[in-house]
């Protein structure tokens, strides 16, 4: 019980300080809000920054050289995360045309099903109901995330925008920041196969490490809530609630327990994919929309649906999933 009164207190306390130091410095009196706004936005870029590609990578390699002995059935775990995301975008277009959304939209349901809160939200999550070495099967199954989303989802979103020939996003940057991630994973991977023992504190440093990129990237997205959009789009995040939360999490354990995921380390990386599979819209699915003038309040809204559904989803994923898994 106290995994899941942790975990979403976390959360949410981190999205609510965020969200109320925005409000607070945006009311304060003979303020310019244009600047006040400027140096909230290079905050948020700081602290994500700071914990996506620093925090997260450094956990990640900390905890992948104190793997076990990687199973050849593990190599299976990017593709998981592939599917995940795919299978999001794919069933996001699909109830797009069932409800008849306008190409604007359509784009911006694509990208909410696509992006997933997995390197924050769903690290935290598994650091607190499984424990640190379910870091090293989190950095596994996200392997191809950066990869996915700026190589293969961002260009396909431009198909639904009216300025898809203006739109560049910084593929040097991004390109720099993909490398740095993988070169911990990297190395990561190869203390590990060579043997060598890992101090027995690095496993405490991961799980903080963790703990703290979560709530860094959780006051950033708190800094950019958005609230008053959320009741306009209803169809929106219902869907978003179906795919991210019912039929993703479905299929995912589904093929897990097929592939004979619960035979490897008592059934930890089953429970990860369990937990990564059921996670709420990345911030990260806001920049396609901002970028291609596509709908940005739906997006927003979905992101903000999603993120509030874990005070459901979580207890449900502690108390009736997880445990009867194999």
């Amino acid at each position: 019980m106290w995994q899941i009164i942790t975990s979403v207190a976390l959360i949410f306390i981190s999205l609510g300080l965020g969200y109320f130091y925005r409000k607070h410095k945006l009311a304060c009196k003979d303020q310019d809000k244009p600047k006040v706004l400027a140096l909230l936005a290079t905050l948020r870029d700081h602290l994500q920054f700071v914990a996506f590609f620093v925090f997260i990578p450094c956990a990640a390699l900390c905890s992948l050289w104190g793997m076990p002995a990687p199973s050849k059935h593990l190599l299976i775990l990017p593709l998981f995360g592939l599917l995940a995301w795919t299978l999001g975008g794919g069933l996001s277009l699909l109830a797009a045309k069932i409800f008849g959304f306008s190409r604007p939209a359509t784009g911006s349901l694509f990208c909410c099903g696509t992006f997933s809160n997995i390197g924050a939200v769903g690290t935290l999550c598994c650091v607190l109901f499984l424990g640190e070495a379910s870091i090293a099967y989190v950095a596994l199954y996200r392997f191809c995330e950066e990869m996915f989303y700026y190589g293969l989802a961002i260009p396909f979103a431009t198909r639904y925008s009216q300025e898809r020939g203006a739109v560049k996003i910084q593929g040097f940057k991004i390109s720099r920041l993909i490398f740095g991630v993988l070169l911990a994973l990297v190395i990561g991977l190869t203390l590990n196969l060579l043997g060598l023992p890992r101090p027995a504190f690095f496993g405490y440093l991961s799980a903080a490490l963790s703990i703290t990129a979560c709530s860094m990237a959780l006051f950033a997205i708190g800094l950019g809530l958005r609230i008053s959009k959320l009741s306009a789009y209803p169809l929106a995040c219902a869907a978003i609630f179906g795919i991210k939360f019912l039929c993703i999490p479905a299929i995912l354990i589904t093929l897990a327990l097929f592939w004979g995921l619960n035979q490897i380390d008592a059934g930890l990386p089953l429970r990860t994919v369990a937990i990564l599979s059921a996670m709420p819209v990345a911030m990260n699915a806001l920049l396609p929309p901002a970028l291609l003038k596509l709908d940005l309040d739906l997006a927003n809204a979905c992101f903000i649906f999603s993120t509030l559904a874990l005070a459901v989803v979580l207890p449900i994923l502690a108390i009736f999933v997880l445990p009867i898994l194999p």
